[in-house]
């Protein structure tokens, strides 16, 4: 499956000011009830780069075109939130941005990334495991990093009750780089990527933010930034090999 491009942005700001959002705008912001009825629920992404750490040094660079590759696993230990595990290559070209993902059983994915053992699948997943069976032969990429966090969303709504905004906030982010065998809900992750008083908002939409909602921002001194947890556990813990000429 494709995900269209869309815009997408990222802020990290302080936990007093996502409560005060929150409280700003009240009834806009709807639980996303995909993650359950509190639009609650813990995220876990293994992550896969070169030896070299390609994926870093890309984005580290700004190339206009580059591609990641992660499993991204959603659900609770408990199994009140059913455990579903994505194959997922996020690939920027420009300013413009998309993702291509496939379901699979997490040991069918693990076999994949570890191995480069490709399952059956129907044409359009296929193009998509293929596509990420490269990435591990030619340019190398292997399990590289673990990062769980605990994330709230929420579909952000209209006047109307019309859906104009999807908004996520991923707090107690953290990180570890052996172990790489994730599971849903792992909370084996002991090393922090944001401070505990910290979050990461993502603002995700097909159009312009509400001007209402970006000028509530732009008062309170929040403006988008770059930033990417994986880039940012590399930097702070990872091994990080010298940038090639």
């Amino acid at each position: 499956m494709e995900i269209a491009a869309r815009f997408e942005l990222k802020y990290v700001l302080p936990l007093a000011e996502r409560d005060a959002l929150l409280a700003r705008f009240g009834e806009q912001f709807q639980p996303d009830t995909l993650g359950g009825a509190s639009g609650r629920y813990p995220v876990v992404s293994l992550y896969c780069d070169s030896p070299g750490r390609k994926c870093y040094w890309d984005a580290w660079r700004g190339v206009p075109s580059r591609r990641k590759l992660r499993l991204r696993l959603y659900g609770t230990q408990d199994g009140s939130l059913p455990a579903a595990t994505f194959l997922e290559i996020k690939q920027r070209d420009g300013g413009e941005g998309a993702k291509r993902r496939v379901l699979l059983p997490l040991e069918q994915a693990l076999a994949l990334i570890n191995a480069g053992e490709v399952p059956a699948a129907g044409p359009a997943e296929a193009r998509i495991l293929e596509e990420a069976r490269r990435l591990i032969s030619d340019e190398g990429f292997r399990p590289t990093c673990v990062i769980r966090y605990d994330r709230h969303a929420y579909r952000f709504l209209d006047l109307a009750g019309h859906e104009q905004l999807r908004i996520t906030f991923d707090h107690d982010v953290r990180c570890r780089f052996d172990d790489l065998t994730p599971r849903a809900g792992d909370d084996r992750c002991a090393r922090p990527v944001l401070a505990d008083d910290l979050c990461l908002m993502e603002v995700k939409g097909a159009t312009a933010a509400p001007y209402d909602f970006a000028a509530h921002l732009s008062a309170r001194g929040i403006f988008p930034r770059s930033f990417s947890k994986y880039s940012e556990s590399i930097r702070r813990y990872g091994a990080t090999p010298a940038l090639s000429a």
